[in-house]
């Protein structure tokens, strides 16, 4: 770690999965090499008392903590976003309440943290539970859904397949290291999901499966056009074309809303 951050072992996770992803595409005879998690220096800790589960894990591969290199691989565990909301929990939408890591209150920073979420949590969840016994429980009318078939085998084989590319185009595209020219390619890849998914849909078939591909795509969508408005790198949000903080212009939260039928970048203070 002494490459990207001066505080080594306790740089933000960031920092420290950027540097895992760096290091893994220094490549070695064409290939990218591995990286290693190394805890053999750490003394007077019974780690498989301390660290159970992940002992257990590598157990099944012979592997063992304190003895042995720990192959891994960077993880984007800790972004942040969500449903935005006011302080109490409330939506833009009548009588829908957001609490917890599925919401963005805005006291959470570049960096999603177990502090963080714990506050979102108990504070805001308990604020957002009294905001909806004080409201009487009046909520939007929806119209009743349409009766749908169930989506065949041969449908589900190929929501399964656009689901597996639309990940692979997100983690490729969009994941810890971003840049313009990825970022369309990953516009066009989510096109491509979401056009295959679309028609399924058309043909009046319906599924679990599907319905979280739709999901996955709008997700997908907020993410990817975020990340392109956003010309800036801060916190989990990093592009190697524009690398530095950009505070005059981005110390803000980007919104997707819509404008008409289109999902539109809006940003706020």
């Amino acid at each position: 770690m002494e490459r990207y951050h001066p505080g080594l072992d306790l740089a933000p996770r960031d920092v420290v999965a950027r540097a895992v992803a760096r290091e893994g595409m220094r490549e070695l005879g064409g290939e990218p090499r591995p990286v290693y998690l190394d805890m053999r220096h750490v003394r007077g800790i019974e780690l498989r008392h301390r660290f159970p589960g992940i002992s257990a894990f590598l157990a099944r591969y012979g592997i063992e903590l304190g003895c042995d290199l720990v192959p891994i691989r960077p993880a984007a565990h800790y972004l942040m976003g969500g449903v935005h909301t006011d302080l109490d929990g409330r939506t833009s939408v009548d009588g829908l309440f957001v609490a917890g890591e599925a919401a963005c209150t805005g006291v959470h920073g570049a960096n999603r943290l177990a502090s963080n979420s714990l506050l979102e949590g108990l504070v805001f969840g308990a604020r957002a539970a009294k905001a909806m016994i004080a409201s009487g429980g009046a909520a939007a009318s929806l119209e009743p859904p349409a009766i749908c078939s169930a989506a065949g085998s041969s449908d589900e084989k190929f929501v399964e397949i656009y689901i597996t590319d639309l990940q692979r185009a997100m983690w490729e595209c969009a994941g810890l290291l971003r840049d313009e020219f990825a970022l369309r390619h990953g516009l066009i890849a989510l096109a491509k999901c979401k056009s295959g998914i679309d028609r399924i849909v058309q043909q009046g078939k319906t599924s679990r499966r599907l319905s979280e591909a739709q999901a996955l795509c709008g997700v997908s969508g907020a993410i990817l056009q975020s990340a392109q408005a956003r010309t800036e790198s801060r916190g989990a949000h990093f592009r190697s074309d524009y690398p530095h903080r950009d505070d005059r212009s981005f110390q803000k939260h980007s919104i997707i809303g819509r404008c008409g039928a289109d999902p539109v970048v809006f940003e706020a203070w």
